[in-house]
């Protein structure tokens, strides 16, 4: 053995880690640049249109996100317009009310104006000499009277003689007469009217009992 072979298996003896290093590194296959490059611009290659389309739903989902609110604030626009109406409208047919109960009582006192002229005109010959004439012009106010209230729909409730109706007629007392029905009126305390159909004031009688 020379005496360089003996130095170098000397050297391999004292550091035995930098010649497996040395031949480890030799095996190793070399990388090229440029395939270290591509990797990430694949990466985005194929990224970039999935990207490019959860952007694009992005935007269409504002849009009509936009085009609901539009289509919110339209109804709210149209819901307060209603409302407004509404309101208007009440004031109004409350107005109308008030007009035609005040038109319906100005008529009906005009109408009972020219009968307060005849009573006071009957009351200041009170002290007239001829009491039939007196009694005449009293009764002659009296059909005046109740002529106005007739055009004003009031009617009086028929009850003397009439079988006795809860719905009309309001028993006070108790009759027996057998020449009268059972359950007919015999008397009658207070007359009863109707407005235009509606009782107001039902009639007060005697009811006959057998």
């Amino acid at each position: 053995m020379t005496d360089d072979e003996t130095l170098d298996l000397n050297e391999e003896l004292d550091n035995p880690e930098s010649s497996t290093e040395s031949k480890s590194m030799d095996e190793i296959p070399e990388v090229s640049a440029d395939s270290e490059l591509n990797e990430p611009e694949a990466i985005e290659e194929i990224a970039e249109p999935e990207v490019l389309q959860v952007e694009d739903e992005i935007d269409k989902l504002k849009e009509e996100l936009k085009d609901e609110k539009a289509k919110s604030d339209e109804l709210k626009d149209r819901m307060l317009r209603i409302q407004a109406d509404f309101e208007n409208y009440k004031k109004r047919t409350q107005r109308e009310k008030e007009d035609i109960a005040e038109y319906t009582k100005s008529e009906l006192l005009k109408k009972l104006l020219p009968v307060l002229d005849n009573f006071d005109l009957a009351l200041s010959h009170s002290s007239t000499d001829n009491p039939e004439a007196y009694k005449k012009g009293v009764e002659l106010v009296s059909k005046q009277l109740r002529d106005v209230l007739d055009s004003e729909g009031l009617k009086e409730i028929e009850a003397e003689g009439k079988e006795f109706n809860p719905n009309y007629h309001h028993g006070v007392a108790v009759d027996q007469n057998p020449d009268v029905e059972d359950q007919h009126v015999t008397e009658v305390f207070q007359k009863g009217y109707e407005l235009n159909g509606k009782v107001i004031r039902p009639s007060m009688v005697k009811v006959n009992q057998k």
